[in-house]
């Protein structure tokens, strides 16, 4: 089954957001590229990294010339990777632009960590889907409540929210996590997510 890195470039030009979202992400260990304010730090950053990003979070008003929907046409033509537009507007002509890109989902701001999450799973699988193709059938060596974790994180809960649900700590959900990769011989959680829903 192919490798992905869970990696993703995080184009937004308000500082106190791009923050907040690469935070979010960080804790729920993903790799982080930028952030990066506009379309040309973005493709400069992709030309010279040796990771190659699986996913855009774009925002479609940034700084520069252009937008953050010409910018995710460039990345998905030179890049091959996923795109999650996230906004302050929902007018119809942007919708109708964004739209025509068939991005994964369409987040407006203000967003709640569970949306952000579920739209990079979301993406996730649908890369994995498109490059990976129908896994060969196989046996995950999953716990009771591993299982009960990875469908958690599957609806977009948070490790912290993962903890308080189960009433565990966050250091016990995340060597959870990490056991669970490792006893199955993968190396991301959407991975295991991925080869869940075709084995279920």
């Amino acid at each position: 089954m192919m490798r992905i890195t869970e990696t993703i470039l995080i184009v937004e030009d308000e500082l106190i957001t791009a923050e907040l979202i690469a935070h979010i992400l960080s804790e729920e260990g993903f790799h982080i590229m930028g952030p990066v304010k506009s379309s040309a730090e973005a493709v400069a950053l992709c030309e010279k990294s040796s990771v190659l990003p699986d996913v855009a979070l774009c925002d479609i008003h940034i700084k520069g010339p252009e937008t953050g929907i010409k910018l995710a046409e460039t990345l998905q033509s030179r890049f091959h990777c996923e795109i999650v537009f996230l906004t302050a507007f929902s007018d119809a002509p942007t919708l109708k632009a964004a739209f025509a890109l068939k991005p994964v989902m369409y987040i407006t701001k203000p967003f709640s960590e569970t949306q952000l999450l579920v739209a990079l799973r979301m993406a996730m699988f649908h890369l994995l889907e498109q490059r990976a193709g129908q896994p060969k059938s196989t046996t995950l060596l999953l716990t009771e409540r591993e299982k009960e974790i990875v469908a958690l994180v599957q609806n977009g809960f948070s490790s912290k929210q993962i903890a308080h649900r189960l009433n565990i700590s966050i250091e016990t959900v995340k060597t959870h996590r990490k056991r669970m990769l490792q006893k199955n011989g993968l190396n991301s959680i959407s991975q295991l997510v991925y080869l869940l829903h075709h084995v279920a």
